[in-house]
């Protein structure tokens, strides 16, 4: 067994992201390729949240003029805040969006209805960005994703190889559902709905037992990365990304199948850990 662990983030890294966003104020619902981090910068106090359910089971069939406050409530749909910015709790942004008086069903039902005609795997999610200056919910967000094409090869080779593959994703993925896509990886080690300081805390606990490798792309791995024996960026996808993170990657890679390289390197002490 290889002491190596990999640690991937899911969107722009493993897969890429499909989604749709309604801005609420200007009723515009539109796909997006800007990221839910990206827009919930641009906010002066944003948190990007996380409906933890299932939009078949607890949405899908409820009528379009109920509050989406309303049903969180009535059936107690909990929700993660996944990013913010500083001097933002997560129990005010919690309070803010259940006490909702404006985005209803519809605004769900809309954004789901314009994913699900995409080419997407039906593993989708339902989340909010909440601008807390403004006390109110600013974009609703349907998302969904589609596998690079070099990740089930990557995968199936490196836990061949005897690496530990762990997937420490901010997005709405449970084991259960992705381990059908992605079989190489144990579901005891897909992670969703992590914040930054969840995957920062995996890497820290996983480097006890293993040299670790974090693969990530975002502002949202920059404490993940900064932690890991080797830190990789991905820039499979297209974004703004903030300097810092450049500065501490390691390695940077534009196809995901370049680790492999990278961790032949390292078995092979090429590369210095």
């Amino acid at each position: 067994m290889s002491e190596l662990a990999a640690v991937f983030d899911g969107a722009g890294v493993l897969y890429a992201p499909f989604r749709i966003i309604k801005d609420i104020d200007r009723a515009i619902t539109k796909r997006s390729r800007v990221s839910g981090l990206r827009c919930t910068d641009r906010l002066e106090k944003g948190a990007l949240v996380i409906l933890k359910t299932l939009y078949a089971d607890t949405m899908e069939n409820e009528i379009a003029s109920k509050l989406l406050s309303d049903l969180m409530k009535e059936k107690k749909i909990e929700s993660k805040v996944v990013y913010k910015r500083e001097g933002i709790s997560d129990s005010e942004v919690v309070e803010t969006i259940l006490g909702d008086k404006i985005v209803k069903l519809e605004d769900i039902h809309e954004t789901m209805s314009f994913l699900k005609r995409c080419d997407i795997l039906p593993v989708t999610g339902v989340g909010l960005i909440v601008d807390m200056t403004a006390g109110a919910i600013k974009y609703v967000i349907a998302g969904g994703i589609n596998l690079f094409p070099g990740t089930p090869g990557l995968l199936r080779n490196l836990s061949q190889r005897g690496i530990a593959l762990y997937i420490a994703s901010g997005d709405r993925i449970e084991g259960e559902e992705m381990v059908a896509y992605l079989p190489d990886v144990p579901s005891g080690n897909i992670f969703g709905m992590l914040k930054p300081e969840d995957k920062r805390d995996l890497v820290v606990k996983l480097k006890h037992t293993h040299k670790v490798v974090m693969v990530g792309d975002d502002r949202n791995d920059y404490l993940a990365l900064s932690e890991a024996d080797i830190a990789v960026l991905s820039l499979q996808e297209e974004a703004d990304r903030p300097a810092e993170i450049f500065e501490i990657a390691d390695c940077r890679i534009k196809d995901i199948r370049q680790i492999e390289q990278i961790i032949e390197e390292l078995e092979g002490a090429k590369c210095r850990i």
